[in-house]
């Protein structure tokens, strides 16, 4: 797609982000709307949380390091992991994500600090963690890796368990399925999740690439995730767009829209002669009303952690869409 062509198409899905809909969105930002918790839920939330024991930061790590104790084991683990940095460098984002010995390790060395930022931001904003607390559908594109599994099961320990039903459906380039799979043992070991409270599904896709399935798995989420995926999807600009145009047109009133990605120069997209953030073309569709905006925020984890890898701080911006 030409940049001329890309910039018609965002101008097709702007036009028009006024400021009636910033002062909407400063309005439910400002809302601190407490969930109606009865004294039995509340006793039943102290006694999930203790699953989390009174370092809940370090136990999310210890579920991590115990669903990857076959990859710290391996041999060429290093060299893997050197490998992967040195894609990162060049952008190489399909080299990682479609070599099944760089999976493991990737899962290992990478998720830790995403998985304690996404808990982090499930339990501190009420409209996420209202969704963890009833029956919901959660499509996840982008996150074979299982940070958003870890971040979203630890958040749902917050919440009362009578209504629970979450139902994620993952999605990634690469054959996760061992990978997660491994995780949601140790998740299910360690906090008691059943299959009941909590649904885990996994399929091998290209969400750039159109289909019946993705338009499906669109049209029913109540919520739809792209965490530190859509700066790697906008490599590809046309057919990003295209992504985009289709969650637009597929998404059910008053489904959530959550992007989480660097709040750095990954998350430049160039149009013609402009640089804009990513977040700046989002916020601009018309039938997409922001409901959390951050520009910049810093998740830093406690200083006293401990994992067998060093844990990176990370600063990102959050968006959070209401389809219209």
């Amino acid at each position: 797609m030409q940049k001329d062509t890309l910039s018609q198409e965002f101008s097709k899905l702007s036009t028009k982000e006024d400021s009636k809909s910033d002062e909407r969105s400063d309005e439910v930002d400002k809302k601190k709307i407490k969930p109606k918790t009865g004294s039995t839920d509340k006793t039943v939330i102290l006694e999930r949380l203790r699953r989390l024991t009174k370092d809940p930061e370090q136990n999310v790590l210890f579920v991590i390091e115990e669903g990857c104790r076959e990859t710290f084991a391996r041999n060429d683990f290093n060299m893997a992991l050197q490998s992967i940095k040195q894609a990162f460098y060049i952008r190489d984002y399909v080299s990682i994500f479609t070599t099944p010995s760089n999976l493991p390790v990737y899962t290992a060395a990478y998720i830790p600090g995403r998985a304690l930022c996404y808990y982090e931001i499930f339990r501190s904003h009420t409209q996420l963690l209202r969704l963890l607390a009833k029956s919901s559908r959660i499509y996840l594109p982008g996150s074979g890796s299982g940070s958003e599994l870890i971040g979203m099961s630890a958040a749902m320990l917050h919440v009362p368990p009578a209504r629970q039903h979450v139902q994620l459906y993952m999605q990634d380039i690469g054959d996760w399925s061992e990978v997660l799979d491994r995780l949601e043992e140790s998740v299910r070991r360690q906090w008691k999740l059943d299959s009941k409270q909590l649904h885990c599904s996994y399929e091998q896709g290209d969400v750039l690439e159109p289909s019946p399935r993705r338009d499906q798995l669109i049209q029913e989420a109540d919520l739809i995730t792209f965490m530190f995926v859509m700066n790697e999807l906008f490599v590809n600009k046309a057919k990003s767009m295209a992504l985009i145009q289709s969650l637009v047109s597929n998404m059910k009133k008053g489904a959530y829209l959550l992007v989480v990605d660097s709040a750095g120069s990954f998350s430049h997209l160039k149009i013609g002669d402009q640089t804009y953030m990513i977040y700046t073309l989002l916020d601009a569709i018309k039938s997409l009303e922001k409901v959390i905006s951050e520009d910049s925020k810093w998740y830093r984890y406690p200083g006293h952690l401990q994992y067998p890898l060093d844990i990176q701080n990370m600063r990102y911006f959050l968006r959070l869409y209401r389809k219209l």
